[in-house]
């Protein structure tokens, strides 16, 4: 066996784990979501009120407006 098969192989490996690792991450927020569903509804609720808020300021503060959907995007990031 040469060294670029053991490469290969290793490299196939740690893609698998980190394959299943990213699975294993993402069943967990989504228990954790179907658990707190009350979590969910108050992000959405300030996340519509940001972008209902740069809706607002949108022609006369553009970059407000932008800011606030910035903000927005991040909310269930945190």
């Amino acid at each position: 066996m040469s060294t670029l098969d053991q490469s290969s192989r290793a490299n196939a490996f740690g893609g698998l784990a980190g394959a299943f690792k990213a699975l294993a991450d993402e069943a967990s927020v989504l228990v954790h979501a179907l658990l707190n569903p009350g979590k969910i509804f108050e992000e959405v609720e300030q996340m519509r009120a940001l972008h209902l808020d740069a809706n607002k300021v949108e022609a006369s503060n553009p970059a407000r407006a932008a800011a606030l959907r910035w903000q927005a995007s991040r909310v269930g990031l945190r």
